[in-house]
């Protein structure tokens, strides 16, 4: 029998963590191996941020040229092409996916395709369409991701009771549908098929859509959705969905503790996701596992040394740029650099039209860790690039502690407010108060004022407002 391939570094997955995550310890001189057993990058470039953001630019042209007369251009007989517009995605998808796999060639990385388990601390075995491989490790990285939601209350077919993989490929946009979950991953497909022409209604159990972000967040975006004629239901948990005999969706739910009956031509269930932990057989090497999410410390590790956990398996913020992070914060660690992951500044964006930007604690957050909380607010009808554009729905906010000025938290919806965010995540890991953040010259006009203002404001030191 052949003696099993040895690598210093094996990853477990090649969604956005793991690519980068191998590619990483491939620059610190590491021998690699990349394992997955579905298609390169992972949920972020095949079922998530790449073909959302894709539809979403859609989304966004369709709104602007429907408001077109506004601006004096008068643009008529304009017809949306489905099939186009989805193909458009398929091609962007494509792409990037071409780009990982050169990266991972570039880099000499042996990527290996198969479904990977880890029966103990140093060897992998990997279950592959022509027979099982088993390799010798020294480290570890689990960046197995996350999957679609599977909920007691609905029995997903992915034809008329879909998640996001299969919404992302409809053939022709639903009459009606409705978005079970009101947080991002909900809020940003009920935006692209109301674009499309689709009926939507949005179901959300609490008492704002956005429930994780600051309050004024979701007060703000609840507003714009209704302007765009999506009916949204809050303090409403759905109960069952199920296909009815007329081949229908029919949801049953509790709306303000009133029963609520809809009925729909497809749904989408957009109310959490679940880590894929589970198939990779860990009990045998004693990595901690808390709710199918894997306990890492702030280097990524687990409780076995020389295994490390990434991304969405670990709970937290499930996000692909926090993978991304946790990646290359594994490599280092491996290669004997000190590396951490600065959890306080992770930024959180939401790409519908306005988009939603936000780092750091809210102001409930802030004032349920007991600080004396100073907050700054600035209208985007005060902003004068907002007006050219016509985009005046949104806000900056910023969040200090009261006491000694330091910038907490920075909340913005408004245009492009998701490339302005690194600014205040920055301005927060360098400990700025709001009166260095308010000082920085910015450029007019611009929305990034509004955040200048915002943390003015703080001091009463606004000056558009």
């Amino acid at each position: 029998m052949a003696k099993p391939s040895s690598y210093d570094v094996a990853v477990v997955g090649a969604g956005i963590g793991g690519y980068v995550a191998a590619i990483r310890a491939a620059q610190l001189g590491k021998k690699v191996a990349l394992i997955e057993k579905d298609k390169i990058g992972g949920t972020c470039l095949n079922r998530g941020c790449i073909p959302t953001k894709t539809l979403l630019a859609t989304a966004s042209l369709l709104y602007k040229i429907r408001r077109s007369e506004d601006f004096g251009i008068h643009a008529e007989n304009v017809k949306i092409d489905f099939g186009k517009a989805m193909a458009r995605k398929d091609a962007v998808v494509n792409r990037h996916i071409e780009g990982v796999n050169f990266l991972i060639k570039k880099n000499g990385i042996h990527l290996i395709k198969g479904e990977a388990t880890i029966p103990t601390k140093n060897q992998i075995h990997i279950r592959k369409a022509e027979g099982k491989e088993t390799i010798d490790i020294e480290n570890i990285i689990i960046a197995a991701g996350s999957g679609e939601p599977s909920p007691s209350y609905a029995r997903v077919d992915e034809e008329k009771i879909l998640t996001s993989r299969g919404i992302l490929e409809l053939k022709e946009a639903p009459e009606s549908l409705a978005v079970i979950g009101g947080s991002i991953i909900g809020i940003e497909f009920a935006e692209i098929f109301n674009a499309l022409g689709s009926k939507v209604w949005l179901l959300e159990t609490a008492a704002n859509v956005l429930p994780a972000l600051d309050k004024d967040m979701g007060r703000i975006y609840q507003r714009t959705l209704k302007k765009k004629g999506i009916e949204v239901l809050l303090n409403t948990e759905a109960k069952s969905v199920e296909v009815t005999p007329s081949g229908k969706v029919g949801i049953k739910a509790v709306s303000k503790g009133a029963p609520l009956d809809i009925e729909t031509e497809k749904a989408l269930i957009a109310d959490g996701r679940r880590p894929l932990s589970e198939a990779l057989d860990l009990e045998k090497t004693g990595v901690q596992v808390k709710d199918g999410f894997i306990v890492v410390n702030e280097q990524m590790r687990t409780s076995v040394p020389n295994i490390y956990a990434i991304g969405d398996v670990t709970g937290g913020k499930m996000f692909a740029h926090v993978a991304a992070a946790g990646g290359i914060v594994a490599a280092e660690n491996i290669a004997g650099l000190k590396s951490t992951l600065d959890y306080k500044t992770i930024p959180t964006c939401m790409y519908c039209s306005p988009e939603a930007a936000s780092v750091g604690l809210s102001e409930d957050e802030a004032k349920a860790q007991g600080r004396n909380v100073a907050v700054g607010k600035f209208p985007l009808l005060a902003s004068g690039r907002a007006s050219s554009l016509g985009e005046e729905d949104g806000f900056a906010k910023v969040v200090c502690d009261g006491e000694t000025s330091e910038v907490l938290g920075v909340h913005l919806i408004g245009p492009n407010v998701a490339e302005i965010i690194g600014e205040a995540g920055l301005a927060m890991r360098l400990e700025c108060t709001n009166e260095e953040l308010g000082s920085l010259i910015h450029a007019h006009p611009t929305i990034s004022e509004a955040l200048m203002e915002a943390a003015k404001a703080v001091s009463k030191k606004a000056i558009q407002i």
